[in-house]
């Protein structure tokens, strides 16, 4: 018989811890099987910081073929068809049968779905844009500069407000920052509205501080030259303008009738489970409904955590032993603010014990998620 495999298609936060923790707790029969279309990996959470000139690209990428050495396999191929009625994946022109398949294949991006945003817009949500926005940032001369959430969700709700309070503090450490305006539009009625009120007053209050004018219930309808039309009927001018993607499940997934009414692919909150025996899923091209209607965000917090649920799962059912405790969603993000401090908004997500809570911005904070990026990108490859 085939030695038993386990399949992870994606090596982003979540395939990646997914596949180091198989690997040190199932014995050596077992195959880990990783595949991802990209034999490079990067680190998102630090995108921001390539943008603002605080990391070169090459110090935040790793190259994911390295993982062989922990007796992980990887594979570089686009993921082509999953059939979970055959138990089978294929890639490029591979065939890959499973025992256990791991969904970790993250969310589609694209700035098509409105008229001249491709054109004109800058976005920070792959490393190659974060370098494009840089090399505009340096040589910017001033004016107005637009943030515009296109739709929701979107992967690593906190990112936008960031990416305001950073470009707020690039302009000011150059001595330019009464030459330029900072907006931020979000179809939200609240920063960060799931979250809660607390975090959300504690954002707003940040942003007026530093003079970047929020505008909520903003959705971007289309671009031309330099101006911005949003679905009210009002317009702004801008010198540039910065978008977040619209988000979506990745045609593989839709095709494969694994996503749900949300645009999503469901899950069994306890385990990640699917509605398919020994297909799990994971990170952000999951859909964890919260009550009051919202989702668990899709951040990569939760797409570690969510990992070692999984993981827990599948060696649960491989090697027996006590159930695994279920996924908790308590998650923790540390929110940079500008001139080396952050914030840190912490809690239980799905509404438990924990209460969300803002932590006021500290250097102590800033320096945790220096740490954290440094000790990431040394354990992980």
């Amino acid at each position: 018989m085939p030695d038993p495999t386990v399949l992870i298609l994606g090596c982003g936060i979540g395939g990646v811890v997914a596949a180091r923790e198989l690997r040190n707790q199932l014995p050596a029969p077992f195959r880990i099987i990783v595949i991802d279309r990209e034999a490079r990996a990067s680190f998102p959470p630090s995108y921001l910081w390539v943008a603002t000139g605080d990391r070169r690209p090459q110090s935040i990428t790793r190259q994911r073929p390295t993982l062989s050495r922990h007796g992980i396999e990887f594979v570089t191929a686009e993921v082509r068809l999953i059939d979970v009625a055959n138990r089978y994946v294929r890639a490029d022109s591979r065939e890959f049968h499973y025992d256990y398949l791991v969904i970790a294949l993250g969310a589609e991006t694209t700035l098509e779905t409105r008229p001249g945003l491709a054109e004109h817009a800058h976005s920070f949500y792959s490393l190659e844009g974060a370098e494009r926005l840089g090399a505009t940032l340096r040589y910017f001369g001033g004016g107005r500069v637009v943030i515009a959430i296109t739709s929701l969700p979107y992967k690593c709700p906190p990112a936008p407000y960031e990416a305001a309070m950073l470009i707020e503090h690039f302009f000011h450490s150059r001595r330019m920052r009464q030459k330029v305006e900072i907006e931020l539009h979000t179809p939200e009625a609240n920063p960060l509205g799931v979250a809660g009120p607390q975090v959300s007053s504690e954002l707003r209050g940040l942003l007026a501080h530093k003079g970047i004018e929020f505008v909520p219930e903003s959705r971007i309808a289309s671009v031309g030259g330099h101006e911005a039309v949003f679905l009210d009927g009002s317009r702004a001018a801008f010198q540039l303008l910065i978008a977040v993607p619209e988000h979506r499940a990745p045609a593989v997934v839709r095709e494969a009738g694994l996503t749900g009414a949300a645009g999503w692919v469901d899950v069994e909150p306890a385990t990640m489970e699917t509605r398919f025996e020994n297909v799990f899923a994971l990170g952000d091209v999951v859909h964890v409904p919260l009550p009051g209607g919202m989702a668990l965000p899709k951040a990569g917090v939760f797409a570690q955590s969510q990992a070692r649920t999984v993981v827990a799962n599948i060696v649960h059912r491989a090697r027996g032993g006590p159930a695994p405790e279920p996924f908790d969603g308590f998650g923790r993000c540390l929110l940079e603010v500008g001139a080396n401090n952050a914030a840190v908004v912490e809690g239980d997500f799905l509404g438990g014990e924990r209460p969300i809570e803002f932590k006021q911005p500290s250097m102590a904070w800033h320096l945790m998620k220096l740490a954290y990026e440094r000790y990431w990108l040394w354990r992980t490859y």
